[in-house]
């Protein structure tokens, strides 16, 4: 449908060997990258959108799907507004992302070299419509394993280890910690294979979010690990941990030319410019390791839920406030 879009619009496309959707549009000026991500999370079943009160939701059977659907509408109208009013603009290089949800994989794929660009706008959730996220956590999966020894509860129990019970010593951190700077939290627990039976294994599913970067990072990191070890030897059996960065953490400098330039554009329609600090990831954890993006909030709210909502008007607000960024600079 995407690249239907596209193509009616005269943009060249491709599809990258991650899937992502990829199209550009020559300009004058430095080449500016314009992104969103494609994927949504589940059920994302189909529905038909309820607009009411100038907000758009979903019929209450799925999640709406705004995130990130308003950032790819967005860009699309900005596309279709350019060609419209036959304004001039810098050269656009469309990004439309796959696996966002699942660790930025897309974004983590695409490589701006071919395309000559070193900065650019994405379109993503994270707050406020028009707001800039100045500083972004970095996310890392975690996956651990606890090995114990299995048995039979009606049998002799020596030389037994129960998965579980190496879980419940496990001294894990607070969800939050460093005065909510760093957020540690499980998602999913999994183990054993019948009610009369002590569990050989237990798997744990987490992440951490925090602003942490570097060393830091790294130690928090292994103290995490360390915490599985040790209750793991404690109880006579053994433990695994492995980590998946899915983003790196930055913070964008208030000199950066191109928050400069979204700020006046957006102050510039009579709205208040809001910097954020987020833990919500989108591609700028990827991108940013290559050239200098920033996310633009679209202002969708209860994300990933069927209470899903966005504002409607703001969505025109931020197209326009676009279409000044990616005007061609002025001579000289």
């Amino acid at each position: 449908y995407l690249r239907g879009r596209l193509t009616q619009l005269d943009l060249d496309c491709w599809i990258d060997n991650a899937g992502n959707l990829i199209a550009s549009l020559p300009g004058t000026g430095a080449p500016l990258l314009l992104n969103a991500h494609m994927d949504r999370v589940p059920p994302g079943r189909g529905h038909v959108p309820v607009v009411a009160n100038g907000h758009m939701r979903s019929d209450g059977s799925t999640n709406l799907g705004a995130d990130d659907g308003a950032g790819l509408t967005i860009i699309l109208e900005l596309l279709e507004e350019l060609a419209r009013r036959a304004l001039p603009h810098r050269p656009l290089v469309i990004l439309f992302t796959v696996g966002e949800e699942v660790g930025l994989r897309g974004a983590a794929a695409f490589d701006p070299a071919p395309w000559n660009v070193a900065e650019g706008l994405v379109f993503d959730n994270a707050g406020q419509a028009g707001a800039i996220v100045t500083h972004g956590g970095s996310y890392v999966a975690f996956d651990a394993v606890l090995r114990g020894r299995g048995g039979h509860p009606g049998k002799d129990l020596s030389g037994t280890a129960s998965a579980i019970d190496i879980f419940r010593r496990t001294r894990l951190p607070p969800v939050s910690l460093d005065g909510d700077t760093t957020r540690v939290s499980l998602g999913m627990l999994s183990g054993g294979t019948a009610r009369n039976a002590i569990p050989a294994e237990v798997r744990v599913t987490g992440e951490v979010r925090t602003l942490l970067r570097g060393a830091p990072l790294l130690q928090l990191l292994a103290s995490l690990e360390r915490d599985f070890l040790d209750a793991a030897q404690e109880a006579g059996g053994s433990a695994q941990c492995q980590f998946e960065p899915h983003g790196s953490g930055y913070r964008i400098p208030d000199d950066e030319p191109l928050l400069q330039t979204w700020r006046r554009a957006w102050e510039g329609r009579g709205h208040v410019s809001a910097s954020l600090t987020s833990f919500i990831g989108s591609d700028t954890n990827a991108l940013r390791q290559r050239l200098r993006t920033i996310t633009i909030s679209t202002g969708v709210e209860h994300e990933h839920t069927a209470d899903e909502s966005i504002a409607l008007a703001p969505l025109a607000e931020l197209v326009e406030a676009a279409l000044t960024v990616v005007a061609p600079a002025p001579p000289g």
